[in-house]
């Protein structure tokens, strides 16, 4: 019997809020999910509020996933994302047009 392969992408769905109260359990899964997969897609599609603490959270976990040669992409990001990143300066830094 051969062993069941692993699913080598991962999924991030964000809720509809990604600020200093939720970094905490996002950088646990974000961790997590460094040691399990070998590319992740980030659906932020929902998020109607990000701070400086949600932005930072994304720009280092892509940064981090770039060194372990991880590919991140965007499924989808809210209006709202794209906003607050271009005018936080961190649009290029997330991949976010």
């Amino acid at each position: 019997m051969s062993k069941l392969e692993e699913p080598s992408q991962g999924l991030v769905t964000f809720d509809d809020t990604l600020d200093i109260t939720m970094v905490s359990s996002y950088f646990e899964q974000f961790s997590q999910m460094l040691n399990q997969y070998k590319a992740i897609i980030l659906d932020a599609e929902n998020v109607e509020r990000i701070d400086g603490a949600g932005l930072q959270l994304l720009v280092a976990f892509i940064q981090a996933a770039e060194r372990l040669q991880i590919s991140v992409q965007w499924q989808e990001y809210s209006e709202t994302v794209k906003k607050s990143a271009k005018i936080s300066g961190v649009a290029g830094s997330l991949g976010i047009q």
